[in-house]
């Protein structure tokens, strides 16, 4: 009889197959044509100020979107309007992989001067960096427990067996393609690539990473004059048939413990989700850093449909990009692609109407320069429910390359009784209620219908205090329900009473337009409701922001590429230089994620020991005034434009104590501390200027 890890082999080397065969019936791949090619973050969501865009210069994106701004810094320049920018331009004057979900600011597209018009190769994405991708891809198995079947990988991601030179050749045979000698490293000879594959319909604008689509079809744009690319690619090849047993061992063979026995060798998801209580908080793994394979508390999409946490039989995902085709890759993968799915979006790839069981509905805005931001997932079970708030787009990029974060909730069951009431099975944190309110904010009957079946289940076990952001003017009442006015409620209430010398630590992806210095929104709004301040006063706290420098971006793990999902401008940033002081590197040497950049957005306070916390928040909200909502009327009114959704873990709820220990066993940050303040010269990474120097690829930017 077989034991669990053969059958586990049989079952993957048929998946595989399946897979090679499906992927040759696919002519056409469902791809972020122009966005892709910048690893697909959110489009832009700033509240920025905005002037107008130089009309003679078109910006790269797939369809009509609401370049997000905020009006008031809007009324004071001059001509400023909102942007509706064409899709699918000839030539950008601006990087197609700078685009980003995050707020990024129209202003800082304005003058001509400041985007360099530098003659574009015939593709952003060179021959090295496909190659490396595809390595990338090939080396990481997305299933953290091959022996067990019910976790197997994507199927997209599941590399082919390695195949002999004879096998190879008799492959090419029987297809009636041309032989292609081999060299003596097993490598195609790349002068007769093109004559075996037909040349791909996306020519230079194609940017799959999958190796089956580079194999059955031929790129012209991605060979050298000297043959490097061939070697590359021969390199790669190799790295794609390396067996997965092979790499298992080696994903292996350093995993971390926590709480003892806690590694990814030893337990599969579920067991770590358990054992990552009361925190529940997640980092996903980048398919080039290695290391990041071994943390214990890291994760991969098909996890989270892993069925031992529940049967699925309907869910809803609330998000600002989607690519279809990846979201139902997964859902495939977990078997559930035939269960009722709402979606949620802001932005999205591909046709609904291939996939029947499959609801969309894109959320419009109340407000210019507004975006749907909310990165949450709902999953309801045979007997449960369970909610998952993170950081991650639904694209392949933002899984694969950045630095995300995920907190997922318990899974709850289902009231006794038959109840369906609001209050009935509340938590301590009124996480019941708040998600209730948030969904029915929408006034759309899809999530209002949610929010009945959400008031089925018992909500007790929950430790976590929802934060969410609602497009609106909020006032009396309702003021304290959104935004950092509901950190600052919750925080004050629960979170004890810490000294304002004790810095707040913001880290993101973006920044807004924060004003003439720190008083005027980041410390003296945003910072003083992290302190929990009941109002605004002359001693609001110091914000120490956290976000990559452009050595950083050089030196990640993509190289210039890595900068995609950080789209700050110099523009912006010349308004506001006081914020250069307030400045931190992204350093995640602990848990080994330095050079994978930050899609994540977290906010917390340490003790001055930092060696625990007041809070520690995560959400999708950078640091922006359409995200977190700005006073207004005498601080009897708070203006917000943008959805958002967030977590607040408070000591209060998790360990009864004052504060949140950090360590391996308790919470553990994504970045490291103490922070690293930017070095004497060093600047933020903008996306909008020139890079002339080489990175760690040896390429320039853009």
């Amino acid at each position: 009889m077989d034991s669990d890890e053969d059958l586990a082999r049989k079952l993957q080397a048929q998946f595989d197959e399946e897979e090679r065969i499906a992927r040759k019936q696919e002519n056409e791949d469902a791809i972020f044509a122009q966005n892709l090619a910048s690893q697909s973050h959110d489009m832009s969501e700033s509240d920025e100020d905005v002037v107008e865009v130089n009309r003679n210069e078109e910006v790269p994106v797939r369809e009509l979107v609401d370049l997000d701004s905020d009006v008031e810094d809007a009324e004071k320049e001059e001509g400023s309007s909102l942007q509706m920018i064409e899709s699918s331009p000839k030539k950008a004057a601006v990087p197609e992989h700078t685009l980003s979900d995050d707020e990024t600011d129209i202003e800082d597209l304005e003058s001509p001067t400041e985007v360099p018009n530098k003659p574009d190769s015939d593709s952003t994405v060179t021959e090295k960096q496909t190659d490396s991708l595809t390595k990338k891809r090939s080396e990481h198995s997305v299933s953290d427990d091959d022996t067990d079947m019910e976790e197997l990988v994507v199927r997209a991601e599941v590399p082919e067996p390695p195949k002999t030179e004879t096998e190879n050749e008799k492959e090419l045979s029987a297809s009636g393609s041309q032989s292609t000698p081999l060299r003596k490293d097993g490598s195609m000879e790349q002068a007769n690539s093109s004559k075996k594959r037909p040349v791909c319909k996306f020519g230079a604008d194609c940017y799959r990473k999958n190796p089956w689509h580079l194999e059955e079809f031929y790129h012209p744009h991605l060979e050298d004059k000297d043959g490097a690319g061939a070697k590359r690619k021969s390199e790669s090849s190799n790295s794609i048939s390396e067996p997965a047993e092979k790499r298992r061992r080696e994903s292996d063979s350093g995993s971390s413990a926590r709480k003892g026995s806690f590694s990814n060798k030893n337990m599969p998801f579920p067991a770590r989700l358990a054992a990552s209580s009361p925190f529940n908080f997640f980092v996903n793994k980048s398919y080039s850093v290695k290391e990041t394979h071994e943390d214990p508390l890291s994760l991969v999409f098909p996890d989270l449909l892993n069925p031992k946490l529940g049967e699925i039989v309907e869910s809803v995902q609330l998000n600002f990009m989607v690519d279809l085709e990846f979201l139902m890759t997964n859902y495939k993968a977990g078997k559930i692609e035939s269960k009722p799915l709402l979606v949620m979006y802001g932005q999205m790839e591909g046709n609904p109407k291939d996939y029947p069981a499959v609801t969309c509905t894109k959320v419009n805005l109340p407000f210019q320069y507004g975006t749907h931001h909310t990165k949450m997932m709902i999953f309801e079970y045979t007997d449960s429910l369970r909610v998952v708030i993170h950081t991650a787009n639904l694209v392949p990029s933002d899984w694969y390359e950045k630095t995300q974060g995920y907190w997922i909730s318990p899974a709850f069951p289902l009231l006794e009784e038959g109840k369906a009431g609001l209050l009935d099975g509340e938590s301590p944190t009124r996480f019941k209620r708040d998600l209730v309110d948030y969904l029915t904010s929408y006034k759309a009957p899809d999530l209002t219908r949610w929010s009945h079946i959400i008031k089925k289940y018992d909500f007790t076990s929950c430790n976590a205090v929802f934060v969410g952001s609602s497009p609106g003017y909020h006032a009396g009442e309702h003021k304290d329900k959104w935004g950092h006015m509901k950190a600052r409620r919750a925080i004050r209430q629960h979170g004890g009473s810490w000294t304002s010398s004790v810095p707040i630590i913001a880290q993101c992806s973006s920044i807004g337009s924060l004003g003439k210095d720190a008083k005027s929104w980041l410390s003296g709004e945003l910072g003083m409701s992290l302190t929990g301040a009941p109002g605004v006063c002359a001693s609001a706290p110091k914000v120490n922001v956290i976000y990559p420098s452009e050595d950083d971006v050089c030196n990640s793990s993509e190289g210039w590429m890595g900068g995609s999902c950080l789209p700050y401008n110099s523009g912006t940033h010349a308004k506001q230089t006081w914020l250069t002081e307030c400045m931190h590197c992204w350093r995640s040497d602990r848990r080994k994620r330095t050079r994978v950049m930050p899609h994540i957005k977290t906010y917390t306070r340490l003790n001055k020991s930092q060696s625990a916390a007041q809070f520690f928040l995560l959400t999708s909200a950078n640091i922006s005034k359409a995200a977190w909502g700005t006073l207004q009327k005498q601080n009897t009114q708070l203006f917000i434009r943008s959805y958002e959704a967030g977590i607040l873990l408070l000591p209060k709820f998790l360990t009864d104590t004052s504060e949140i220990p950090l360590s391996a066993k308790d919470l553990s940050l994504p970045y490291d501390v103490p922070l690293t303040p930017y070095p004497s010269g060093a600047i933020p990474w903008f996306m909008n200027t020139n890079k002339t120097r080489p990175d760690v690829f040896g390429r320039t930017y853009p």
